[in-house]
């Protein structure tokens, strides 16, 4: 099982708060405590030595990630991995990384703070620019936000995190919705996030996890891309994939605690297998 989230926080800041649901700390330490009752841990490159070797994985295993290299991940949640000795893997945008740029989504949340409305909360990435003209208009500065603020984790960070056992994986450049990007530009985001993340950090592996979802994400993206990657990773729970490297992560962030969630995706995935229904077909 692959449990993923975004965010940990008792005070969500305004570039999500207007977004999702996060998780408090209390209610991230009772979803591990409850993973660590149930099931074991293991890291990222014993899931991949499983994957290259054919072997199966044992049962009750499970891996954490967390996606957008947020800095909550250094501050808050990497105590509290390494105080349970949780191995995690976090996905970056290479843009973001340093603080260099700031996702149009989280964007448009501090619009819709600023100008007291949710209209905004519905730009996509088609018209992001859309979104930076009126920041302009508002007199709405992205550089000072993202000084001040430091939504993401730094280069030092991630080399810190590194070194005490985290493994990184790639996320896309800037993180689009995959279903709204042409084929060449699926493929373009994806193997340049790779190639960047892997050089930059000097890593011997590659994985990458798709922004949003990898919905209506075709065949031909998957052989395109290949041979650039060891393990790609979705978002729609519990369920197998024909696309054998490509594996589905358990979001995490919602209405009902974590030990819920849990039981009722493996209901959920128990009953699609009962009708054959329990694979994503591409």
């Amino acid at each position: 099982m692959l449990p993923f989230y975004h965010l940990v926080t008792d005070n969500p800041p305004t570039h999500i708060r207007n977004l999702y649901k996060h998780k408090t700390l209390t209610e991230f330490k009772d979803d591990l405590d409850y993973l660590l009752t149930h099931f074991k841990p293991i890291t990222l490159k014993e899931l991949l030595e499983y994957h290259q070797s054919k072997k199966p994985i044992p049962n009750n295993s499970f891996h954490l990630t967390f996606d957008d290299g947020l800095s909550e991940f250094y501050h808050i949640i990497a105590p509290i991995l390494i105080e349970k000795k949780i191995p995690a893997t976090i996905f970056l945008n290479n843009h973001f990384i340093d603080n260099k740029d700031l996702f149009y989504r989280y964007k448009a949340s501090i619009l819709s703070d600023k100008l007291y409305t949710d209209t905004v909360l519905g730009f996509n990435f088609k018209n992001k620019n859309d979104i930076d003209e009126l920041a302009k208009t508002f007199n709405i500065g992205w550089d000072d936000y993202l000084a001040k603020h430091q939504p993401y984790l730094t280069t030092e960070q991630i080399n810190e995190l590194i070194n005490q056992g985290f493994t990184i994986g790639a996320h896309s450049l800037n993180h689009p919705l995959y279903e709204e990007l042409s084929l060449d530009e699926q493929i373009y985001q994806t193997i340049a996030s790779i190639e960047d993340i892997k050089n930059r950090f000097q890593l011997n592996y590659a994985v990458f996890s798709f922004p949003f979802t990898d919905f209506n994400v075709g065949k031909k993206f998957f052989s395109s891309i290949k041979n650039h990657v060891d393990l790609t990773f979705g978002s729609a729970g519990i369920k197998d994939d024909e696309i054998t490297f490509n594996l589905q992560r358990l979001p995490m962030e919602n209405k009902v605690d974590g030990a819920v969630n849990i039981k009722m995706a493996y209901s959920y995935y128990l009953l699609k297998k009962l009708i054959f229904k329990n694979t994503i077909k591409r």
